[in-house]
Formats: structure tokens, sequence, C-alpha cells
């Protein structure tokens, strides 16, 4: 993806070098037992569902598995290689993508369900925080919802990260016409010191 802007691309380019390793660690942990906080908002029905920052593909195999039709954006392409390799399924559409735009997600001219933004939006910079919300509201369907996780503490050697806070995401997405549904702060699965979680649930209203 050699277009990509060199302040977005920082954000991504090192999960190439070290999607090897990546492959391993982030199938450590089962679907079944990813995103407890999430999963009362998950579609109880066969739904559209967005992964942005798809990895390995761990979850968007697991929602494609439960009957959704997901499309899985990627930036990094080496993840997205092992991702389509070790998890391709017929309800998944892999796409090389990236916030704020979304533009070849937005080229597809659907409305998701249910968006799933796991531990990639803290990737992007203050710059393009706003955008970045912005384009995700466009895309959630009325009634959907979108979940998100954000990284706080020490950014981990050679990753790009910026910080966030949940009361900043909470303005961002009203500004972006989603209000806050759900929100929960902790130390995540791994509990490294000085590393805490905001998990946000976002809702676009009917209308």
């Amino acid at each position: 993806m050699s277009d990509v802007p060199e302040d977005i691309a920082k954000g991504f380019l090192p999960y190439n070098a070290e999607a090897p390793q990546l492959r391993t660690r982030y199938a450590e942990i089962p679907f079944a037992k990813r995103h407890d906080f999430f999963r009362d908002y998950f579609p109880s029905q066969p739904a559209r569902v967005l992964d942005v920052g798809a990895g390995i593909g761990a979850d968007a195999l697991g929602f494609a598995e439960l009957g959704h039709k997901i499309v899985a954006v990627e930036p990094a392409d080496a993840m997205r290689a092992f991702a389509m390799e070790e998890r391709d399924h017929e309800n998944i559409t892999w796409l090389g993508d990236y916030l704020p735009d979304l533009n070849r997600v937005r080229a597809l001219k659907e409305r998701y369900d249910f968006i799933l933004v796991s531990a990639s939006f803290m990737h992007l910079s203050p710059t393009h925080q706003q955008a970045g919300m912005t384009t995700l509201g466009t895309l959630v369907a009325p009634g959907g919802y979108i979940v998100m996780s954000l990284r706080h503490g020490p950014v981990p050697m050679g990753r790009t990260m910026y910080e966030i806070s949940p009361e900043m995401a909470i303005e961002q997405a009203a500004a972006a016409g989603l209000s806050v549904r759900d929100h929960q702060e902790g130390k995540g699965r791994k509990n490294v010191p000085g590393v805490t979680w905001s998990s946000m649930v976002f809702c676009r209203e009917n209308s």
C-alpha cells in the first residue's frame, strides 16, 4: 500500500515486520473468549459486520462462523496475507484499507450493523482521530453499534500509538452523531504494568 500517507502508515507498518510472531500470539485466545465486554452487543441474527484492523482474522472468522457477513479490513499486507491464508471463509471479504477514510470500504456503499475497532483506533494521530470517528459514524447502520477498545500507557518499542482519553473519544463520537451506550475501564487480559484499556460501545440511533 505505497499510496498511504507516511503519518498514517507508521501506525500499522511495524505489524508487517512482526507478522510471523503475531500470527501465533494473536491466535492464543479463542474467539469464544475474546471481547467479553462487547458480547452482549454482538448481533443475534445474521448481520453485516465490519472489522477494522482485522489482524490475523481471528475475529473475522469467529463472526463468519456465526453466520454474519464480514468485511475485514487490515492495512498491514503481511498480516492480511496470513489472515487470508489461514482464516478465509466464504462470508469474509478481505480489504487492504485504513482509517481515517476507509475509502475502499466506503466504495462498497454498505452500512454495517456492528463495527469492531479492536486496538486499532489509537494508531491514529490526533490530527486524524475526528475524521476517523466521523467515517465510522457514516458506516454504521441506524440502530447499529461501534465497539472500540483503546490502549493507554507505555507504547511498545517500535510501535506508534497516540493517547486518546475515553472522554475525548465520547466527544468525537458525539460530533459524529453517535451516542455512548456503554463504557468500561480495565487492565486487559495480559495485565501489563502501566497499561489500561477503555472498552466503549457507541450507537447510531434509529433514524
